[in-house]
């Protein structure tokens, strides 16, 4: 799977997108509206678009239209279209659907998972005949964490390995030693490999959640609640942990996923670090729109537990190896190292953009406010790039992380881009 190789032969710029009465300077710096952009994709709703960006609710995750508006305007068909925080593969896709070459990248084992599951071209013929084709297998439950047992019924939990024993033999990450930097991807994926991620994917969407397909006991479905949390609310509300056929749910929510087709281009998703990119991407990439974690504002590890414990891994491996820290040092010097290997891999005349919110971090002495944007838009500039402009993107009450748990004076409640050019 080589990468896609084009002559450029346009150059636009991010302010051709915004009337100049709509852009203020601030501190020497460039600012703007997402609500001011020409088209803004502010107008669509959040979960619009195409039906495999449903696969699973991952926390920290931006809207596929705003992906969306940067890959239509800033590149062509056959462009290499990066994201190197992946997450669930938003960018990854909307490159993918849109006849350019999504790649995706990520330390977390379940949003590797997700971003491959997305950029494989499968049918729904081949996908139900390899789930029907599966063994059924007889599993013994002595193993499995008693955290893991509190969300399911024990018959819909040895259907659940019965499965993972089945993708093992044609995808595996248990292998990986998540202490040790893992670095992973499979170049040459055959076919059954290829419905073997997608089906995996599948079932990390319905792992947990509260939809008629969701295998677990009633929670969220965008991150693993505390154990001890839904055994207590369990036994206060009477629920019963449910008992289903894993294999009828899985064709139900794959039938939803696949209603508007599948990929126009193949993709590919890469388990490793965005710190330094690989070698073979230097000045191959066209684009790049992605969003690093907010210090430690979302914790996407212990978010995706259970879904990391269903790979084989331990949240608290993942963790040590991801970028998540309260620490503005750390999280600087992690950002700064990553910009210089992003514009590294980056084509002249290309743009990078980087969406990043403001957080309030406590300290002895009071509260304060971060701005990240800042953080990356002066790494940036150190690592050769021009940072043309930063667009201030509100985020309604209602849209926040962890949002009907939060106070209205709490969380993420500004995204700003930072749009970068290299010359």
């Amino acid at each position: 799977m080589v990468l896609l190789q084009t002559n450029r032969s346009f150059k636009p710029h991010i302010l051709d997108f915004i009337e100049t009465n709509k852009i203020y300077k601030h501190k020497n710096r460039l600012y703007t509206s997402s609500f001011d952009l020409l088209n803004t994709w502010k107008s669509q709703k959040r979960n619009s678009g195409h039906s495999l960006h449903g696969m699973a609710s991952r926390t920290g995750s931006f809207p596929a239209a705003l992906s969306s508006y940067f890959i239509e305007r800033f590149s062509l068909p056959q462009h290499n279209i990066l994201d190197p925080f992946s997450g669930k593969g938003t960018t990854a896709l909307e490159a993918c659907l849109r006849q350019r070459k999504g790649i995706g990248i990520d330390i977390a084992p379940e949003a590797y998972i997700l971003t491959a599951a997305k950029i494989h071209k499968i049918s729904i013929e081949d996908s139900i005949s390899f789930l029907e084709g599966l063994p059924k297998h007889k599993i013994s439950l002595k193993n499995v964490p008693n955290d893991v047992k509190v969300f399911f019924h024990d018959d819909v939990l040895k259907q659940i390995l019965g499965f993972r024993k089945n993708i093992d033999h044609y995808f595996s990450l248990r292998h990986l030693d998540y202490k040790n930097c893992p670095q992973h991807e499979q170049r040459l994926i055959s076919q059954e490999t290829k419905l073997a991620q997608y089906w995996t994917g599948v079932l990390l969407g319905i792992l947990h959640g509260s939809s008629n397909d969701s295998l677990s006991l009633q929670c969220s479905h965008s991150y693993s609640m505390s154990p001890k949390y839904v055994e207590k609310y369990a036994s206060e509300n009477n629920l019963i942990k449910p008992q289903k056929n894993i294999y009828e749910c899985l064709k139900r929510r794959s039938a939803k996923l696949l209603e508007h087709g599948g990929i126009s281009t193949e993709g590919r998703s890469i388990l490793g670090s965005a710190i330094t990119l690989p070698n073979e991407f230097n000045n191959a990439i066209d684009l790049i729109v992605t969003s690093p974690p907010y210090f430690a504002a979302q914790s996407y590890s212990w978010d995706n537990w259970l879904r990391e414990w269903y790979l084989g891994f331990d949240y608290k491996d993942v963790r040590t190896q991801s970028l998540e820290t309260s620490s503005e040092y750390k999280y600087r010097t992690a950002i700064s190292q990553h910009l210089q290997s992003a514009f590294t891999v980056l084509k002249n005349d290309c743009w990078a953009f980087y969406v990043a919110g403001d957080i309030i971090k406590k300290s002895s002495s009071g509260s304060y406010k971060i701005i990240t944007a800042e953080i990356i838009a002066q790494e940036a500039e150190q690592a050769g790039f021009n940072v043309e402009l930063i667009i201030n993107d509100d985020i309604p009450s209602s849209s926040r992380y962890f949002s009907s748990y939060l106070d209205k004076d709490q969380g993420v409640k500004l995204d700003r881009i930072v749009c970068l050019y290299k010359h």
